[in-house]
């Protein structure tokens, strides 16, 4: 009887056997396969715009840079050196981060008094430019910063400065504490806001920074952008002593000259660069002449204008990254548009794609990622990635012989 019942035994065995393989092969053959990685995972381009070809003026000190970009260039020696009216932008911009005031003002009335009219007398007497004024006049404070910057008043950046601050010397400690504060530290405010002592000094460099602030500042880049000014209450209509405003897209900004600093010019011009509006300053510093320093900022904002080139970092087609499929083979990621920018000449322009996983059921043209430039000048264009083909499905048997 035992022997009988072996046979029994075995066959219940086997049958237990061939159901948990049948469980097995079902289960391996329906579980989901393991999401697709890419080789690698976030994939960097970069290609060089050739070579800067600024046409730089052959005396003083100057220097180019693009706002809001990593832009900046300087040719000469980058040494402090009297910077005469263009002070008025460093007056400028300290009151309004004291006193700010919106685009067409008014701000608040300022109140002119008997200092003020001795401060037009002692301009007057140093032959400086001014703007006339008497004791009991109001004017608003955009009007004041129109004053100033646009026929370039001596007496009233004094006059600006000393309602702004209470006297010059408070008015130069915040004005230098701004500066530093803003990384300018080449840029020194000396005995006065109006820029007519040698004691306030910068750099073509420093300049350009001061210029991107100025632009920054809607407030003061409005009225730097001013061709005239109507209303000022001491005088009729006032006339900006920037000459080039118009001429090549320059948008402003402000002019200086002594016999110390010969000719000064600070300058923003803008140009669509990408279909995008890209605000270039330029400084020109320690010319011969006023006349010289507007000649060579010209030529030199011209050049920049014309550093850009078009750049083509990748092409409809190229292969980004490749998936490794596990039971063998690869899935191509591919670039679905030419992605093309126009960069700075003597930049680097870079792209980069962060590519997701996929599914072993992805489909061809699939998006994977988004391929993104960010030149040096602040532009930036897209392209998809997508994959040139569908994974290939695993086999049964490979299936089965990896379970985990």
């Amino acid at each position: 009887m035992k022997n009988l019942r072996r046979p029994g035994k075995r066959l219940s065995y086997l049958l237990v056997v061939i159901v948990l393989l049948g469980a097995y092969g079902t289960w391996a053959l329906r579980k989901p396969l393991p999401m697709l990685q890419p080789i690698p995972a976030t994939r960097q381009l970069s290609v060089s715009a050739g070579s800067s070809k600024l046409s730089w003026p052959a005396a003083g000190q100057s220097a180019v840079g693009i706002l809001d970009s990593r832009i900046f260039e300087v040719h000469g020696a980058q040494k402090p050196a009297p910077i005469a009216s263009v002070a008025k932008v460093i007056t400028a911009l300290t009151v309004l981060d004291k006193k700010p005031v919106a685009p067409g003002g008014p701000g608040p009335v300022i109140t002119l008094s008997a200092d003020d009219v001795a401060l037009f007398r002692n301009y007057a007497a140093q032959d400086g430019s001014l703007v006339p004024v008497t004791a009991g006049e109001q004017i608003s404070e955009y009007q004041i910063l129109q004053a100033m910057m646009l026929p370039s008043a001596n007496n009233i950046a004094d006059s600006l400065a000393i309602w702004a601050f209470g006297s010059l010397p408070a008015y130069t400690a915040a004005a230098n504490t701004y500066l530093a504060a803003h990384g300018l530290g080449d840029t020194h405010v000396g005995a006065d806001a109006s820029g007519l002592s040698a004691t306030t000094v910068s750099t073509a460099g420093d300049l350009v920074k001061l210029g991107n602030l100025a632009m920054q500042n809607k407030a003061l880049a409005q009225i730097v952008g001013q061709a005239t000014a109507d209303g000022i209450p001491m005088t009729t209509t006032v006339k900006n002593v920037n000459f080039l405003l118009g001429t090549s897209n320059i948008i402003g900004i402000k002019t200086g000259n002594t016999e110390q600093a010969g000719g000064v010019f600070l300058s923003a011009s803008q140009i669509t660069i990408n279909n995008k509006p890209v605000t270039i300053v330029t400084a020109v510093v320690g010319s011969p002449t006023l006349f010289v320093a507007m000649k060579d900022s010209l030529t030199l904002v011209r050049s920049a204008q014309a550093n850009f080139q078009p750049v083509t970092i990748a092409k409809a087609g190229d292969i980004l990254t490749r998936y490794n499929l596990p039971w063998g083979g690869l899935v191509a990621a591919v670039v679905d548009k030419d992605l093309k920018t126009s960069a700075w000449k003597g930049s680097t322009v870079a792209a980069a794609a962060k590519l997701k996983p996929i599914k072993a059921t992805s489909t061809k043209n699939e998006i994977v990622s988004i391929l993104t430039i960010s030149d040096s000048a602040g532009n930036a264009n897209k392209v998809a990635v997508k994959l040139a083909t569908a994974p290939t499905a695993p086999s049964a048997w490979w299936r089965l012989i990896h379970p985990f």
